[in-house]
């Protein structure tokens, strides 16, 4: 018949697609019941306590053009890393210590390193023993200048050779423990400000780590418990003013030298 018209199949398919495209449309539009969603359906609400910000970060958008899509990985990773290395709050308060003349500060730029946080303790049993030992080598010798790469030396042959097994996991336990104790320390810290010390293990002012139980404590914590004070200066009362004398000369010798590169002489 010559009235009829055969629709091609290319045609049909054709049609079949810009009907897909309109119904994928109405289902995009907006719904007037919530304003803060967007236009296109995959991204999800915006909830009202992140202030109508969402993080897209994760959201990558490919040209197909191999050097662009390099270079904007790059981008992304270095504004994460940037993001990384700023401080979380800045301000008078971010400082470890008030200002000073001639007294070096450092700025805070975490939340664990503020004095009012709680302290961490050594990441392993081997540096925690070298911490007591250490409070004990400056108390027994009082009259010496204190050198801890030659103090750490001594004590690392004594964990190495004149420790047990025993005595070793001692340390190894009081680590972990008091690391498990301090990160929930610090959960409290970043939730509510402050938190509550365990009663376990206690930083002494100036010193090393124990335990806060006498019964719990080995021998060298009870003789650490006799010491007067754990804070000691860097070197004996008759050596300072000879160091004094150094630091002078040394300032003297760092003044000729740069006056000698800079051509005044």
């Amino acid at each position: 018949d010559a009235n009829v018209v055969l629709t091609p199949p290319t045609a049909i398919a054709a049609s079949t697609t810009v009907d897909t495209c309109q119904q994928n449309t109405e289902q995009q539009q907006p719904n007037s019941n919530n304003p803060m969603r967007g236009m296109l359906s995959c991204f999800p609400l915006v909830l009202s306590t992140t202030g109508g910000h969402s993080n897209t970060d994760h959201v990558v958008q490919y040209t197909g053009d191999k050097t662009a899509d390099r270079i904007a990985e790059f981008k992304r990773a270095l504004r994460r890393r940037a993001r990384a290395t700023q401080p979380e709050k800045k301000g008078e308060d971010r400082w470890d210590q008030p200002r000073v003349s001639g007294v070096r500060r450092r700025r805070i730029l975490r939340d664990k390193d503020c004095p009012s946080a709680p302290p961490e303790p050594p990441l392993s049993g081997y540096i925690l023993f070298v911490g007591q030992m250490t409070t004990k080598m400056r108390h027994d010798r009082p009259k010496e200048r204190h050198n801890q790469v030659k103090v750490v030396r001594e004590i690392s042959k004594i964990w190495k050779y004149g420790m047990s097994e025993m005595d070793k996991q001692y340390y190894n336990d009081f680590a972990r423990e008091a690391n498990e104790l301090y990160h929930g320390e610090l959960r409290e810290y970043r939730a509510t400000g402050s938190y509550r010390p365990n009663g376990i293990f206690t930083k002494l002012d100036g010193g090393p780590w124990v335990r806060v139980a006498y019964h719990e404590k080995n021998a060298l914590e009870r003789e650490i418990d006799t010491y007067p004070t754990v804070k000691f200066p860097p070197r004996p009362a008759e050596m300072e003013e000879e160091h004094q004398r150094a630091v002078l000369e040394q300032r003297e010798r760092r003044k000729r030298k740069k006056a000698l590169e800079g051509g005044y002489f």
